[in-house]
């Protein structure tokens, strides 16, 4: 059995983090497959995006201008990828080339730069949240490799740390906007609290809660959302895309004893229940939002992010659309869901 000695070590060379995470205790050790490190791409330090929606509601997609935000995006995507598969395979196998690999990343994206330029548009705001959750939630995954330098673990901290903070510099401007309470501001809460654990920073972690809290007061006593559902023919993937940084948001959260999912009288079971009945009839959101809802085809990013939910509240429909996943690896929320 490992020894809390150990554990701490593995967290923090020197000291202990104060801030927790569903991770922290060090992978089991199970193959050593031969993995050899790439070389890190160079990513920009400035992210130029526009949205891709040609309606006041944004639920209409411009074919033309999607092609160019992800011609524009594919690098950060791309890299996403390679850092999350990187910190699940030591997860799953205890993989220490593959820890190592992962730092090694990070380390060269912190040393260049990357992400601290200014955000000239919306979407480049929200890009540079996802891709900085993701990376913040893959270095959870790794930080207790012990191999990991002092060095790295430094710049890489607080890389993310400073990334965080200009990210939630917009959002404190955007109260009376629906960005400042909509799916954008939880995703950036979840960006806040996985940077602010990584870099032991309760200020970026408590900022997150808040965040947490305000999407819980937008969950009706019927468990709709209604900025979510002004998306119109969208609505439903947008309760769904505002349920996933709010159940993950509580699990960071309960690693650190702090009950979000008993928020505005368990707002969270409301939308999960009502998207899991939306996902088999969403007729109930078509009528609300006044317009009949694009098909969904289930892929990990519809409902992946709701595994530690069912395991917390077990839900017979909720695990039968569990079971149909072919993969639960979302790249916006650093991969594999806690565990």
């Amino acid at each position: 059995m490992l020894t809390l000695s150990l554990l701490l070590a593995g967290i923090a060379q020197g000291r202990a983090a104060e801030l927790r995470s569903p991770w922290d205790m060090p992978a089991a050790i199970q193959k050593r497959d031969a993995f050899t490190c790439p070389s890190p791409p160079e990513l920009p330090n400035t992210i130029k995006a526009a949205d891709y929606y040609t309606d006041a509601a944004h639920s209409i997609v411009d074919p033309v201008r999607k092609k160019a935000y992800d011609e524009a995006t594919g690098g950060l995507r791309s890299a996403m990828r390679d850092v999350i598969d990187m910190a699940d395979r030591y997860q799953a196998d205890g993989d220490e080339v593959s820890a190592r690999c992962t730092a090694h990343f990070l380390d060269s994206f912190a040393a260049n730069g990357a992400l601290t330029g200014d955000t000239a548009t919306n979407q480049a705001v929200y890009l540079q949240g996802w891709t900085l959750g993701s990376f913040a939630i893959a270095w959870l995954k790794i930080r207790s490799d012990t191999d990991i330098s002092a060095k790295e673990r430094s710049r890489i901290t607080a890389w993310l740390a400073d990334v965080a903070s200009g990210n939630i510099d917009y959002y404190k401007k955007r109260d009376d906007k629906s960005d400042g309470r909509n799916n954008h501001r939880y995703w950036a809460g979840f960006t806040a609290m996985a940077a602010g654990i990584a870099a032991d920073r309760k200020d970026l972690f408590d900022w997150g809660v808040g965040s947490f809290k305000i999407g819980a007061r937008q969950v009706q006593p019927d468990g709709t959302m209604p900025l979510e559902m002004e998306r119109r023919s969208r609505a439903l993937h947008y309760h769904i895309f505002a349920a996933a940084p709010l159940v993950t948001m509580a699990e960071l959260a309960s690693a650190n004893d702090i009950d979000l999912y008993a928020a505005n009288d368990n707002a969270l079971s409301r939308l999960v229940r009502l998207i899991v009945a939306g996902i088999d009839d969403p007729s109930l959101f078509a009528t609300k939002a006044g317009a009949a809802q694009e098909a969904m085809h289930l892929h990990a990013d519809d409902i992946a992010w709701a595994t530690p939910f069912e395991r917390r509240f077990p839900n017979s429909e909720l695990a039968a659309l569990l079971k149909k996943l072919t993969a639960r690896s979302m790249p916006y929320l650093g991969g594999m869901p806690p565990a």
